[in-house]
């Protein structure tokens, strides 16, 4: 990304991925909840052998920006919970964003 004109280059290798993390809820919660995001990664400034970031931040090294992210999603047993279907949408939009890069 061009920090002056804030326009994407066609020269840098990005590309938008999906990550996936655990959610901070409170001990009063049982259930099991993540969170969900497509962030725009610089794969020139991944080291080495690394496949993808580490965390879910503008702060983790390669990452250009958080497009979308989705919180606290409760993860059921079907593909009808919040979390799969947060997944569904996130990789569609993902695929969107790769296509137009």
């Amino acid at each position: 990304m061009d920090t002056n004109t804030n326009t994407l280059t066609s020269s840098s290798p990005l590309r938008a991925i999906v990550m996936s993390a655990a959610a901070n809820m409170p001990n009063s919660c049982w259930g099991v909840y993540r969170r969900v995001a497509v962030v725009l990664v610089d794969l020139s400034k991944l080291p080495e052998g690394a496949g993808r970031p580490r965390m879910i931040s503008t702060h983790a090294r390669g990452v250009v920006d958080v497009v979308e992210t989705w919180e606290r999603l409760n993860v059921g047993k079907t593909d009808r919970c919040a979390y799969a279907r947060a997944l569904a949408e996130a990789e569609a939009l993902a695929a969107k964003i790769n296509d137009g890069l």
